[in-house]
């Protein structure tokens, strides 16, 4: 493994990470339907937020 190569590692896990944040979202936003609707919201915020923050680290880290 070169330098590049271990560099790149860690981007690529936050950018999956930061998929599955997402996609977690929705999923439990549209699929939880036994959780209350402000709290099936709340914790999707989270969820976006969550993803939202290690975007923008990953974007600083990048520049």
């Amino acid at each position: 493994m070169n330098t590049e190569d271990k560099a790149a590692l860690p981007k690529r896990i936050l950018k999956v990470l930061i998929v599955v944040l997402v996609l977690g979202a929705v999923l439990l936003t549209l699929l939880a339907t036994k959780i209350l609707l402000p709290l099936r919201l709340l914790l999707a915020a989270i969820d976006l937020a969550a993803a939202a923050f290690l975007w923008l680290a990953l974007r600083q880290a990048t520049r």
